[in-house]
């Protein structure tokens, strides 16, 4: 007998699975609304099967859904991010080669414009800022046997940047408007107003004084100071700065000092020209607006 349970033990378990609730049920049905004890049993051993079950798939569920699923999300993230990061970059790059070419428009337009000077391009790779003096190296593209003289003004397209103090080869040294020996004649665009614009020296701001005749009516908010050409050094009409807080006017001597921005903030300023022709500097400072050497 045993050995014959052992040989169909798959059959007859299967038959006691299906048997037992038939039996269960007859049972309940022909006792009324008495629970058994192997009714409590059964439902107490099913509800507990029932209820492992399904932690079970749902552990298994919520691990398929916050790893397996989201795998391909994380990928996806990261792929996103370095596509962003790449198209910023790409913008940037863009902005930047806009300005570029905003700025040598410009340039050739101004070119075109004072066909009077003879420019040279150069680019500033370096500054020396100090207490007293302003400084900028800048490589100066000579054409031909020219060279790069003291006393040769140094612009931009949109106004004065300073005056050449020291030339090597390719290279000079740029004394800028701010610095506290610069002095530029000036005068005030329409109005005819001569004076001269004084660097500050400063070295929290980038500031220029310009001093008129206290005979003069006193310059409006605003007001566009360019370079006169009476020192010799500077071509006339090239834009020096703009004057700024009129209504704080102060008397020094028999001058009157205005503040001026200028209006070429030399501290971000990248690419210049060199005006050949300009006046040699005296080395000891021979005349108004003339100024000595570093």
């Amino acid at each position: 007998m045993l050995d014959w349970l052992v040989r169909h033990r798959f059959g007859v378990a299967v038959g006691v699975l299906l048997t037992a609730p038939l039996l269960l049920m007859y049972f309940h049905g022909r006792r009324g609304e008495g629970v058994t004890f192997a009714e409590r049993l059964t439902v107490t051993l099913a509800g507990a099967s029932q209820a492992l079950a399904n932690a079970v798939v749902d552990f298994g569920g919520g691990l398929f859904r916050d790893y397996a699923l989201l795998v391909g999300v994380h990928e996806e993230n990261e792929r996103l991010v370095r596509e962003n990061e790449r198209l910023l970059g790409e913008a940037v790059q863009a902005k930047r080669l806009a300005v570029e070419v905003q700025t040598l428009r410009e340039a050739l337009g101004f070119r075109e414009r004072r066909k009077d000077l003879r420019l040279w391009s150069g680019r500033v790779i370096g500054r020396e800022l100090t207490p007293y003096y302003r400084v900028a190296r800048v490589s100066v593209e000579v054409e031909g046997d020219g060279e790069v003289r003291p006393g040769m003004a140094v612009l931009t397209h949109a106004g004065l940047v300073g005056r050449v103090v020291r030339g090597v080869g390719g290279y000079a040294d740029v004394m800028l408007l701010t610095d506290g020996r610069s002095r530029v004649a000036g005068e005030v665009l329409g109005r005819g107003v001569l004076g001269m614009a004084v660097g500050t020296g400063r070295t929290d701001e980038y500031r220029v004084r310009f001093q008129v005749s206290i005979s003069e009516t006193p310059l409006e908010e605003g007001a566009v100071v360019v370079t006169s050409g009476h020192d010799r050094v500077f071509p006339r009409g090239i834009e020096i700065g703009y004057v700024t807080n009129a209504a704080n006017r102060r008397q020094v001597g028999p001058f009157v000092e205005y503040d001026l921005a200028p209006a070429v903030n030399p501290a971000i300023v990248e690419f210049v020209f060199v005006a050949d022709g300009g006046a040699t500097v005296s080395p000891r400072g021979g005349g108004r607006g003339s100024v000595g050497g570093p």
